[in-house]
C-alpha cells in the first residue's frame, strides 16, 4: 500500500489513537518553546493530516494554512473548520514532491512526522525555502534513525526513510540555505514495533531560518 493510499483511509479514525494526540501536543509545545510565534504570523502545516498540529498552533498565530497530498485527511480537516466554525484555518491539497504553492509565502512552516515519507528531501526543502519570507523559520519534527521497525509492514512501501541521522539532516537543511538550525528532542513516541517489542522512539524537532 502506498503512503496516499494508507493516509486516506485510515484518515476517518485518525483521531482516535490516544498516543497521537500526546506526540502532537509534545512536537507543538516544542515548537512554541523554539520559535515563540507572534499573532500576525500565517503559518504552513505541510503533511498537516487531520490538523492536529495546526489545529494546536492556531491560537498563538494568525493563521494555519494546512496542506497535505492526501483528500481523506483534508475531507477531514476540512470538516473540522466547518463543524466548528474555525476561522483562520483553510485547507489545501499540496504535494511539493510534484507542484509548487504559486506566490503564496510564509513567516513560519511546520511539518511533522512528514519528512520520512518523502522521497525527493533536497526538492521539498528547496520548497519551504522559497516559500519562507525572509527570517522566516523551519520546524520540522521527525524520527531519529531507526531499524526499520517504526511502521507496521502494511505501511511500509510509503517509507523512503527509517528516521534520520540529525547530522546529515541539519547539513540537507544547509545546503538549501537555511541558516542558525538547531536541533532538540521534542518527544518520545512509545509504541510497538514491527518486530514484536514495545520501543521508545525519540523525536527530533529541528529549526531554521531563512
Amino acid at each position: 500500500m502506498n503512503a496516499t493510499n494508507y493516509f486516506d483511509q485510515s484518515a476517518a479514525n485518525w483521531d482516535k489513537e490516544p498516543r497521537r494526540i500526546e506526540h502532537v501536543k509534545a512536537v507543538g509545545e516544542a515548537i512554541l518553546r523554539e520559535t515563540k510565534p507572534t499573532k500576525d504570523m500565517d503559518v504552513l502545516d505541510y503533511g498537516c493530516g487531520t490538523g492536529l498540529l495546526g489545529l494546536f498552533l492556531l491560537p498563538h498565530v494568525k493563521s494555519v494554512t494546512g496542506a497535505d497530498s492526501s483528500s481523506g485527511m483534508q475531507d477531514v480537516l476540512r470538516t473540522k473548520i466547518r463543524q466548528g466554525n474555525i476561522s483562520g484555518m483553510t485547507a489545501i491539497q499540496l504535494d511539493l514532491e510534484k507542484e509548487s504553492l504559486s506566490q503564496r509565502r510564509f513567516h513560519m512552516i511546520v511539518s511533522s512526522m512528514v519528512m520520512h515519507h518523502v522521497a525527493d528531501l533536497e526538492r521539498v526543502a528547496s520548497a519551504f525555502y522559497e516559500m519562507l519570507l525572509p527570517g522566516g523559520a523551519l520546524c520540522i519534527a521527525d524520527l531519529d534513525s531507526e531499524p526499520g521497525v517504526f511502521h507496521a509492514k502494511d505501511v511500509a512501501a510509503g517509507v523512503h526513510h527509517c528516521g534520520f541521522d540529525r547530522r546529515a539532516f541539519q547539513n540537507r537543511l544547509e545546503a538549501s540555505g537555511f541558516v542558525d538550525v538547531s536541533v532538540s528532542t521534542a518527544c518520545f513516541i512509545r509504541k510497538p514495533a514491527s518486530d514484536g517489542e514495545t520501543r521508545d522512539f525519540p523525536v527530533f524537532l529541528m529549526v531554521g531560518r531563512r
